[in-house]
């Protein structure tokens, strides 16, 4: 094995992914559990551990005694600017570390104007911007993160109707058991699927109206970069709903996006240590 090469761990509201990195980028190992699964995870030894943590403190110790043979762990936050893109949250920091990572590696994908869904647990919806640095003769494309959305994913938002209602059903989550192509109507005629389809319309919504207001900003149509469990479904409902004029083009399924951009902050490290 690479002595370079970087193991990311993206933990998330419900499930702990990993992938093994080489030098070249290339993942080359991956696994995921749930929570109460990771005392059974074994991970491979890497020179580097990069760690999204969004799962609490409970989660970050146990990762961090299961990873103690491994020389070098960094836990991620969000900086002001890493790997070719500035934040401008407010108080930088408060972002989160895995919208942190995707949106890194979103830009090193495109190195363009982006709207980037994680469709997991909770649901975001995060705007980057392009801009140029440096005089006429030495100007440099850059990427700015300028702010997102948050929404509950689309589970989250049903089992929130059927906890906080009397009457609405308690059933199994639509999106467990259905294909990813489902035709979901906006007229719905049963109180599941009308539950189903608020949900998915309300994020397939959002993410069209941050591209709407993205693109009027920066004069041309963004691309759309979604990632996460619930990923294909919005993308097919988006498609059906024809919601942007080349969804072909402009929109693309990005698997382990946080874990790609975790990989890209370990090898930034790197290179700045050597």
């Amino acid at each position: 094995m690479s002595a370079n090469n970087i193991l990311a761990i993206d933990a998330g509201n419900t499930r702990i992914k990993w992938g093994l990195f080489n030098t070249s980028g290339i993942m080359v190992e991956q696994g995921a559990c749930l929570h109460a699964e990771l005392a059974m995870m074994t991970f491979p030894d890497a020179s580097q551990v990069v760690i999204s943590n969004v799962a609490g403190d409970a989660i970050q110790i146990q990762l961090k005694t299961l990873l103690a043979n491994n020389a070098a762990i960094h836990c991620v936050s969000a900086q002001p600017k890493a790997c070719g893109v500035s934040n401008h949250y407010r108080q930088p920091e408060t972002l989160g570390c895995d919208r942190w990572a995707a949106l890194i590696a979103a830009w090193h994908i495109k190195q363009a104007t982006c709207v980037v869904v994680n469709a997991g647990t909770a649901v975001t919806i995060d705007a980057l911007s392009v801009s140029l640095q440096g005089d006429d003769k030495h100007s440099q494309k850059q990427a700015d993160f300028i702010g997102g959305l948050i929404l509950p994913g689309l589970d989250l938002m049903q089992q929130s109707l059927g906890i906080a209602t009397a009457q609405l059903p308690k059933e199994p989550l639509k999106s467990h058991s259905i294909p990813e192509k489902y035709p979901v109507e906006i007229f719905a005629a049963n109180t599941v699927d009308a539950i189903y389809a608020g949900a998915l319309h309300a994020i397939s919504g959002a993410i069209y109206l941050m591209l709407r207001q993205l693109g009027q900003q920066s004069k041309h149509t963004p691309y759309i970069l979604l990632s996460g469990g619930n990923a294909s479904i919005i993308y097919n409902q988006m498609v059906k709903e024809n919601l942007i004029d080349d969804m072909a083009t402009q929109a693309v399924i990005v698997d382990n996006l946080v874990l790609q951009g975790l990989f890209l902050i370990g090898n930034s490290m790197q290179s700045e240590s050597q």
